[in-house]
């Protein structure tokens, strides 16, 4: 007890106690001294005083306030001892210190819990408060690994013998590794428990190098089919480090490795590896880091797979019967392993009628078929139409869909009718838009302000002026997609205007009235070299082209230079060159001279004696023809992309035609690409012959073109166009097989937990059940371990293991979920089968109830060393978990008083003396008037004289 105070509900009455002493002492004093110093007089009157006072006091409304303390707060220090908080140590284990030096007082109760990925009850709950520092320091370690915050919190909150009056204080750096503790730090509130929150951050110092991913190709690959691998490495410092991938397979000694060293720079990099797949199936990836001088060790390994299928099972679609035929034919000629085709009109009836059905096929081909076609389609099910079939199959599941061109009856675009695709599904899907469309330009225009251009034409108007009114009339016949630069050149060049945006037409209208002063010589060469070079650096546009206005005559040193700039630009850029010659006549030098130049860039030559017929000519040679909707004419299809897979085994023209094909097609249909597609082959101004794109999990290819024998036949008659059709088909095959699979599961992958969930029904009243192995190759020998038992052992045990079983397939869960932990990198399959009550697979038309799944693990997160990129959003995490646990962060972990504020360390007590003083003061009343009227001996001079009547019997 402590802090006692009297309190008093009406004070002023404890004035009576004067009136009353008064009035029983003056009586008393009257008498005389040899009756007031008597036994019972001097007894009576302290009687008498103590019943006033006690009658006083309790009419005065006497209450004794006081506290006792509090011996039911508790407190758990939450102590992250991870590997990366091991970098901050001693500020970690100085906060402990203080946290549980302060406790001392106040009769707190105090245990300390460190965790990692597991827990360790390190100190439990005590008041001895003096040794649980020594305590803690002395503690099993538990698993250093990975963070698992919110186990933590589930393990501790069940701790406390007085939840409502208990804080956890978590030191952490916030970085999670497995779960989240945002989903449980709500349930230790309810409880009534405070969470607070110490952030003591960490970070890996030193150089250090980590592989943070494997990127395999996206698109399906064959065996023996050369690919780029990209490792992707994380680096602190500017080193070489020799980087090595191997390949392993299944039930097989073979062991591919690829090794090459890289020159690594500050950041984040990717390192490309080109590899080729040998053998079909399972193929288990591990990159690794060699190099010395590095911080960790654990980061350098990164383990990634691939399961190579054949995938040649393909369902056509066509307009009418017979026109996939050509198409057939071509694909399986001169091949090994011949594809698997269903080819079926568009209106059948025995198209497959839901998404699983038509994931039985590894890809859809989509032969001259429109948007209208596709809605006709037959399903049986008008809720679900194909063409929202199609789309999920792709979009859902990685199906591949390769759409062909075509003619309806009367000649016009089918496969990509504008009118027909516009605002459709079908159009939604595809990597190109049937749209009309003109290409987007950028043009230089480079006017002659030599001397010559200062004269007058032959109807009195000055040729700059001229050239200056034609340029500014250019601007009319542009898009609001093209751009333009203007140049001026005489003795030198000069650039008047970079290139900008038509619409941005003021300014270039006030750069062209800019240029006066016509003086100086004719010089070409570096005027056409710096327009070349500023029309590389656009991007935006599909053609680029240079306009050259000029009156004059070059000398002949200048020819072989401009002429060698004009061929290089459009062999190697597709910039064309045109030439607007004011006052030359046919047949002069200059004219010549002049043809000759627009022929090596595959422009125009316009004449102009006089300003309407420059401004016509310029404006002429701006006029880019849109792209029809049908297009006939024969052209070699132009490669856009050169380091494309699907020109594998593709021959191309000769030297001078070496980005074109030595084939050609009769014909396109025009459509415009998408921003983010891939370009593979195109036609003039860059106009779309085959695109693709990634389109959800699946790949979508579209050929803007026939294939069956029209526009195409010289085309499919060429083996390059065949080999390159067939590169294009395996090009969109899956990266993953897409059948459905007889048990609907998911795996849900953290760092080291994973959950697998089964959703498929089983029939328990017949003994049904789902078995469940988890396999896996580590330091070259098979584990297996059975998903339906949790694995024995206690925590040091389990520390020990690359994989274990937290929860098992079981009846009590109706084989519904299995948890597991997987510690060590490498690849793991699991394999769920269906079994009877005899442990007999059970089987559905024929096949086993089976599915096989894989997953990979590289290393813990705890060893991600460039996890301090991302330290303000651990902040703003760490301050949600204090809000959410009823706590707060503490701002000085030196001085962290916030751990002891709001906690009720005493307990306040009230006492009501009033019934006990009226009694006592009526038992003492009635000893007073006892007093009084009897006469009575003290207990001494009652023994005394007890003790001298057992003397005189002794005497007798």
């Amino acid at each position: 007890m402590r802090n006692l105070e009297i309190h008093f509900s009406h004070p002023i009455v404890l004035w009576l106690i004067v009136v009353a002493a008064i009035l029983t002492l003056i009586p008393y004093f009257r008498l005389a001294k040899r009756y007031r110093k008597t036994r019972n007089r001097i007894t009576s009157i302290v009687l008498h005083m103590i019943v006033m006072v006690l009658a006083v006091t309790t009419l005065a409304g006497i209450r004794f306030d006081y506290e006792i303390p509090n011996d039911e707060n508790e407190i758990i220090v939450l102590v992250d001892m991870s590997e990366t908080e091991e970098q901050s140590q001693q500020a970690r284990d100085e906060f402990v210190r203080v946290v549980l030096d302060d406790s001392r007082f106040d009769n707190y109760k105090v245990g300390v819990v460190t965790f990692g990925f597991d827990q360790e009850y390190a100190v439990p709950l005590t008041y001895d408060v003096e040794k649980v520092y020594d305590r803690y320091l002395k503690a099993a370690t538990p698993d250093t690994s990975a963070t698992n915050i919110a186990a933590a919190l589930e393990y501790t909150k069940d701790l406390f013998e007085n939840p409502a009056t208990a804080k956890i204080v978590l030191v952490t750096d916030g970085k999670e590794t497995d779960k989240k503790a945002n989903d449980v730090i709500r349930d230790v509130a309810a409880q009534g428990t405070k969470v607070d929150i110490a952030h003591i951050t960490s970070s890996y110092e030193g150089n250090d190098v980590q592989i943070v991913g494997i990127e395999l190709p996206d698109y399906h690959i064959n065996v023996g089919e050369e690919c780029t691998i990209k490792v992707l490495v994380q680096s602190r410092t500017t080193t070489t480090a020799l980087v090595e991938l191997t390949d392993k397979g299944v039930a097989t000694e073979q062991n591919t490795v690829a090794t090459e060293e890289f020159d690594l720079i500050e950041g984040l990099q990717t390192l490309s590896m080109q590899y080729t797949f040998t053998w079909e199936g399972l193929h288990q990836l591990q990159a690794s880091l060699k190099l010395s001088g590095d911080l960790l060790e654990e980061n350098n390994v990164y383990s990634s797979y691939l399961y190579l299928e054949v995938y040649n099972n393909i369902l056509v679609l066509e307009r009418t019967e017979g026109e996939s035929d050509a198409f057939v034919e071509m694909m399986n000629a001169n091949v090994e392993i011949p594809y698997k085709f269903t080819v079926k009109t568009v209106y059948a009836e025995d198209l497959p009628k839901t998404v699983d059905e038509l994931r039985l096929y590894d890809q859809v081909v989509l032969n001259n078929i429109s948007n209208d076609d596709l809605k006709k389609a037959q399903t049986g099910n008008p809720e679900l139409p194909f063409d929202v079939m199609l789309e999920t199959y792709v979009n859902e599941y990685g199906g591949g869909l390769f759409t062909i061109g075509g003619k309806d009856e009367e000649g016009n675009a089918n496969a990509y009718n504008r009118q027909d695709m516009y605002g459709s599904l079908y159009q939604q899907m595809l990597p190109v838009q049937a749209i009309n469309y003109t290409p987007p330009v950028g043009v230089v225009i480079i006017i002659d302000r030599s001397g010559s251009m200062a004269d007058t034409d032959n109807f009195g108007d000055v040729k700059l002026d001229a050239a200056k009114a034609g340029a500014s009339a250019c601007l009319s016949v542009l898009t609001e997609r093209d751009y333009v630069g203007i140049m001026t050149l005489d003795d030198q060049q000069s650039i008047v205007l970079d290139m900008t945006p038509r619409t941005q037409e003021a300014q270039i209208l006030a750069a062209i009235d800019s240029i006066k002063d016509a003086n100086g010589g004719t010089v070409f060469p570096e005027a056409i070299q710096t327009a070349g070079i500023m029309l590389r650096a656009l991007e935006k546009v599909d053609k680029r082209h240079i306009m050259l206005v000029s009156d004059g005559e070059v000398t002949p040193d200048q020819k072989e230079a401009y002429e060698t700039y004009i061929q290089n630009y459009y062999e190697v850029d597709k910039i064309t060159f045109s030439v607007i010659a004011i006052g030359q006549k046919e047949g002069t030098s200059a004219y010549k001279d002049m043809e000759k130049a627009v022929a090596l860039g595959h422009g125009r030559l316009y004449t102009a004696d006089n300003a309407s017929e420059l401004i016509y000519g310029m404006r002429e040679d701006l006029n880019a023809p849109e792209i029809t909707e049908v297009t006939e004419e024969t052209f070699s299809p132009i490669v856009h992309n050169l380091m494309s897979p699907l020109l594998k085994g593709v021959q191309l023209g000769t030297e001078e035609n070496f980005n074109k094909f030595a084939t050609t097609l009769d014909g396109f249909f025009g459509v415009k690409v998408r921003s983010s597609a891939e370009l593979v082959l195109v036609g003039d101004y860059e106009v779309p012959i085959y695109a693709q794109w990634k389109y959800g999990k699946g790949m979508v290819g579209s050929f803007m073109c026939d294939l069956n024998g029209g526009w195409s036949s010289t085309f499919m008659a060429d083996e390059s166009g065949q080999t390159f059709i067939r590169n294009v088909v395996n090009n969109l095959m899956p990266t993953e097989t897409i059948r459905p699979s007889n048990i609907n599961f998911d795996l849900k992958e953290n760092n080291y937990i994973n959950q697998l969930s089964i959703y498929s029904p089983l029939d328990e009243t017949k003994g049904e059940y789902y078995k469940g192995e988890l396999i896996a190759t580590i330091d070259g020998e098979e584990v297996k371990m059975s998903l339906n038992e949790v694995t024995a052992g206690n925590a040091e045990t389990l520390r020990s293991l690359p994989c274990y079983v937290t929860t098992a397939l079981s009846a009590s869960n109706h084989y519904s979920r299995c948890d597991f932990v997987v510690k060590q990198g490498g690849t793991y399959k699991i394999v769920l089968t269906k079994c009877d009550a005899q442990g007999n697979v059970i089987k559905t038309d024929e096949q086993e109830v089976k599915v096989e799944i894989y997953k990979t693990f590289a290393y813990s997160e705890e060893y991600n060393s460039f996890t301090e990129t991302i330290e303000t959003e651990v902040k703003q995490t760490v301050q949600k978990w204090a809000e959410r646990g009823n706590g707060v962060v503490i701002e000085d972990i030196e001085d962290p008083w916030e751990v002891f504020n709001g906690f009720v360390t005493a307990l306040p007590k009230s006492f009501d003396p009033r019934v006990l003083f009226m009694i006592i003061a009526i038992v003492l009343f009635l000893l007073d008037v006892a007093v009084r009227k009897f006469k009575f001996k003290w207990p001494h001079e009652l023994i005394r004289e007890y003790r001298k009547k057992k003397e005189d019997l002794l005497r007798k």
